[in-house]
């Protein structure tokens, strides 16, 4: 029987963020607008300058998988995440905030430290990760409940999972699982240089296990070797069923069952990109689980996308349900 629209896997990890010059970027070496992944030691290194430089972080719960979750959860849909945290102040607080905000919590919890993303957002709204995975990377096989699968409509996964051999084997037993009981997978490619390391396993993954994927440009391109947009999209609609391409403040395209739907974007004023992709995988999956046409879900996505790139923050703080209506008039 089901009771979850989405079941979301990823890492779980505490946002801190913060708004710094393309300066501070140059001076310690940062290419922007992509996520490093770096040593506990080394964001520690990157707190201080911010801290000699009286610059704010900001704390939340986050990560891409959970965001979505959230956004979902925000538009009235049932969800339920899994990751791994630490016993530590950071885990505790990311179960309470997770619980809070409308999500399941199938959190697994080990020895060492909970994963923490400093988020550097510069002037023109781009995001600059530095990851800290911490715990979340020795996820294991018995951390995501196959019950919890054969209960959701979708099983929901992101590309970075496959930076480690412990989450990648978990993973991989979570589609068969999936497969096994007839649950439709969506992917979330994540990151251009995800792609990089994990192109050939992210093929295999759409033309064997997921029905829906979510890219953007830059990351359809890696993954297609490709700088046409229509080959990106019509090559993966040929490994999958939906293709969900953001195109920043161009729009997105979404093909489906043989059918593209050209989204426009909404007028906005740009403060942060943070967790844009995030929201429009949330809007959209909100959307295809309640059966609306593939055109109106990628409205919704583009629409709680719009949400959260016109504030600061990974997610949108306001009503998501108003949102929808006041942008779109459509009543959820």
């Amino acid at each position: 029987m089901q009771q979850f629209d989405v079941y979301g896997v990823c890492n779980p990890l505490v946002d801190l963020l913060s708004h710094v010059p393309d300066s501070f970027l140059k001076k310690h070496g940062i290419q922007k607008n992509i996520m490093h992944l770096v040593t506990f030691e080394q964001q520690q290194k990157l707190l201080i300058a911010l801290s000699d430089e009286k610059i704010s972080v900001e704390i939340a719960a986050g990560g891409s998988g959970a965001n979505s979750m959230i956004g979902i959860s925000q538009l009235g849909g049932m969800t339920a995440f899994s990751g791994k945290i630490g016993g530590d102040e950071h885990g505790r607080l990311y179960r309470d905030k997770l619980e809070s905000l409308g999500v399941s919590d199938c959190l697994a919890e080990g020895e060492g430290a909970t994963g923490s993303s400093l988020i550097l957002v510069s002037e023109d709204g781009a995001r600059t990760m530095n990851t800290f995975l911490g715990i979340s990377q020795e996820l294991m096989i018995q951390d995501i409940n196959p019950n919890v699968i054969q209960s959701s409509a979708y099983l929901y996964l992101t590309g970075y999972l496959w930076d480690t051999e412990s989450q990648k084997k978990s993973v991989i037993n979570a589609l068969d699982e999936a497969k096994k009981r007839e649950i439709k997978v969506a992917l979330s490619l994540s990151d251009p240089f995800c792609v990089t390391r994990h192109k050939k396993d992210f093929i295999n993954l759409l033309k064997g296990y997921a029905s829906m994927v979510f890219c953007n440009q830059e990351e359809a391109f890696t993954l297609v070797d490709t700088d046409i947009t229509q080959k990106a999209i019509e090559t993966m609609s040929d490994w999958t069923e939906t293709v969900a391409l953001t195109l920043g403040a161009s729009g997105a395209l979404i093909s489906h069952k043989g059918e593209t739907f050209y989204i426009d974007p909404l007028p906005v004023n740009l403060e942060d990109t943070t967790g844009a992709g995030d929201a429009f995988a949330a809007g959209f999956l909100y959307g295809m689980t309640r059966e609306l046409p593939a055109l109106d879900s990628g409205r919704i996505g583009a629409a709680m996308a719009s949400g959260v790139i016109g504030q600061t923050g990974p997610r949108y703080m306001g009503n998501a349900r108003k949102l929808i209506k006041e942008k779109l008039g459509i009543v959820l």
